[in-house]
C-alpha cells in the first residue's frame, strides 16, 4: 500500500494506513527519531518497515509491531509463527479471562487502542469483561435498594389496620372472579380493598423493570453475541456464531424473580389473611382464584436456581411453593370456587373436599423435604431456616404469618452480599462471584457463599477452580455500597 505522498506505507498489512505525516520519508526529523523499538532502543528512522512495519494508534504514539505486541501480551493469548502472527487461540474467553490486567491501552498516553485490528480480541474481551462486572456491581447494588424497599412494603402493610373485601362494581361482600396473569389478579385484587395495595404494587412495577434489565438478553456477552448474529444474518453469511454462555451472569435475573414472587406471596398472604378472617361475614362466598400462574413460575425459578448451582433461590422456590399450596388448603375448606394447580377445577357447589386437601398437603410437603435437603448441603441457606417452618406450619392447617421484617432483611443481606470495594474479586469453581476482604488475598479456604465449592486459599494461594476478578472492587467502588 502507498501513502497519499507516494511512498511505502508503514502500517503492518491489514491496519489502516497512518496519514502521510507518518511517512518514513516525509516525517519531520522529530518524529524520524521518536524511539519505537523498545527492544534494541531503534529511532524510526533506523527501522526496516519491509522486516519491522509499525502500530499507528489513534494516539500517534507508534511503535513496531514486535515492541507493541510484548505491550499487548500477544503470546499469552495466541499461538505465535516465526514471523510473529497469530496461528491460533491459546486459551478459550471465559469469565473474567483477562484475571491479572488491565483494558490494554497505549503505554505512553493511556490512549484506545481499540481501532488496531491485530488486537480487537485482547482489547474488546478487556472490555466485554469489564463491562461484565460492573453489570454485576449495579444488578446487585439495584436489587439491595429493591430488597429495602420490599420491607419498609411488608412493615407497612402489617401496620394497616384491616380492611373489608368488597366487589368493586356491586359493592357485594365475598363475590370475587379473579384469573389471568400474575400481575392482573394482583391489580384485581386491589380493587377488592381500596388502596391498600397501591404502594406495593408500585414498588412492584419497579421490580419488574429491574427484572426486565438484568435478562439474560441485556447483558454485554449476549448483546454483543445478538450483534455479530445479525451482522452475519445481513451479510448472508452460514457460519452460526456461539460462544460459552458461562459468561452470562445468572444471578442478577434469579434475584430479581425471587424478589418479585416475594412480593407476590406477601400481597397474598395479606389479602387470605384478610379474607378468612372475614369469612364470617361473609353471606355467600363465590371465589374464583388461578394460582397456576404463580405455581409455574416457582418452577421454573426453582429449574434455574438449580441449573446455576444457587441453592439459596433454589430453596426459596420451594418455600414460595409451599405457601402457595398453604393458601390454597385454606382457601379449599372455605370457598367454593378455586382454581387449584394439580386438581379438577371445582364445580359451583360449595364442598369440602378431603382427598383435594390432602393432595394439595402432600404436594407442598414434598417441597417442605426439598427445602430442608437443601438447608442440610447448603450452609449459605441456614438464614431460610425459620422460612420452612412458618411455611410447613401453615401447610399443616395454622394460619400463615410472614417472616418478620428483620427475618427478611436478613435472607436479603445473604443473597446479596456485602459490594464494599476493599477486597479483590474471585470466581468459584461454578462461577459466582465472591470478595476476599482485609489483604484481599487467600489466607483460609471456605464454602462458596452460592454454592458451597471450595474457595479461598492458603497463603496467598487460591485453591483449584477459583480464578481472580481483578479491577472489579474499583468498579465496585464507582457504583457505591449500599447496606440495609
Amino acid at each position: 500500500m502507498m501513502l497519499d505522498c507516494g511512498h511505502q506505507c508503514p502500517s503492518l498489512c491489514g491496519e489502516v494506513c497512518p496519514t502521510s505525516k507518518f511517512c518514513q520519508v516525509c516525517a519531520t526529523d522529530e518524529d524520524k527519531s521518536v524511539c519505537v523499538d523498545f527492544l534494541e532502543m531503534k529511532e524510526y528512522k533506523e527501522i526496516d518497515l519491509d522486516q519491522e512495519p509499525c502500530i499507528f494508534p489513534d494516539c500517534g504514539h507508534f511503535l513496531t509491531v514486535s515492541s507493541m505486541d510484548g505491550q499487548m501480551d500477544m503470546a499469552a493469548h495466541y499461538k505465535l509463527d516465526t514471523t510473529g502472527l497469530p496461528e491460533q487461540i491459546l486459551r478459550s474467553s471465559e469469565p473474567f479471562a483477562m484475571e491479572n490486567q488491565d483494558v490494554k491501552s497505549c503505554a505512553t498516553c493511556r490512549g484506545p487502542l481499540r481501532n488496531i485490528s491485530r488486537y480487537g480480541r485482547i482489547v474488546r474481551r478487556a472490555i466485554l469483561d469489564e463491562a461484565t462486572k460492573k453489570f454485576i456491581s449495579w444488578s446487585n447494588s439495584e436489587y439491595h435498594l429493591l430488597a429495602a424497599k420490599l420491607v419498609t412494603e411488608q412493615e407497612n402493610l402489617a401496620a394497616m389496620q384491616p380492611t373489608a373485601i368488597r366487589d368493586p362494581k356491586s359493592g357485594a361482600a365475598g363475590n370475587l372472579t379473579i384469573g389471568g396473569s400474575r400481575q392482573r389478579q394482583l391489580h384485581c385484587l386491589r380493587g377488592y380493598i381500596d388502596k391498600r395495595y397501591d404502594s406495593i404494587l408500585k414498588m412492584r412495577k419497579e421490580i419488574t423493570s429491574y427484572t426486565a434489565k438484568v435478562q439474560k438478553e441485556e447483558q454485554p456477552f449476549q448483546r454483543v453475541a445478538d450483534l455479530v448474529r445479525h451482522a452475519n444474518l445481513h451479510h448472508d453469511r452460514q457460519n452460526e456464531f456461539r460462544y460459552d454462555e458461562s459468561v452470562i451472569q445468572a444471578k442478577g435475573s434469579l434475584l430479581a424473580s425471587t424478589l418479585l414472587l416475594k412480593c407476590d406471596v406477601l400481597i397474598l398472604s395479606d389479602f387470605f389473611r384478610l379474607f378468612l378472617d372475614k369469612k364470617s361475614d361473609l353471606a355467600e362466598q363465590d371465589f374464583k382464584l388461578d394460582l397456576s400462574p404463580f405455581m409455574s413460575d416457582c418452577v421454573i425459578l426453582i429449574q434455574r436456581a438449580k441449573k446455576g448451582v444457587y441453592p439459596r433461590e433454589e430453596a426459596q422456590g420451594h418455600i414460595f411453593s409451599v405457601q402457595l399450596y398453604a393458601f390454597s388448603r385454606s382457601l379449599a375448606s372455605t370457598t367454593s370456587k378455586l382454581s387449584i394447580p394439580g386438581t379438577e377445577r371445582p364445580s359451583s357447589t360449595p364442598t369440602y373436599d378431603p382427598d383435594t386437601l390432602d393432595k394439595l398437603r402432600i404436594q407442598g410437603l414434598d417441597h417442605i423435604q426439598e427445602a430442608r435437603r437443601i438447608l442440610a448441603e447448603n450452609q449459605s441457606t441456614n438464614v431460610l431456616k425459620n422460612d420452612i417452618d412458618i411455611a410447613e406450619e401453615a401447610l399443616n392447617g395454622g394460619v400463615y404469618h410472614p417472616v418478620t421484617t428483620e427475618e427478611l432483611r436478613q435472607v436479603y443481606v445473604a443473597s446479596m452480599g456485602e459490594l464494599s470495594g476493599t477486597g479483590h474479586w474471585y470466581t468459584c469453581p461454578n462461577g459466582h462471584p465472591f470478595t476476599i476482604n482485609n489483604c484481599g488475598m487467600a489466607m483460609e479456604e471456605a464454602p462458596c457463599p452460592e454454592c458451597g465449592a471450595r474457595i479461598g486459599g492458603r497463603n496467598h494461594v487460591s485453591v483449584e477452580g477459583v480464578r481472580h476478578a481483578v479491577e472489579i472492587e474499583e468498579i465496585a467502588r464507582e457504583i457505591g455500597g449500599f447496606r440495609l
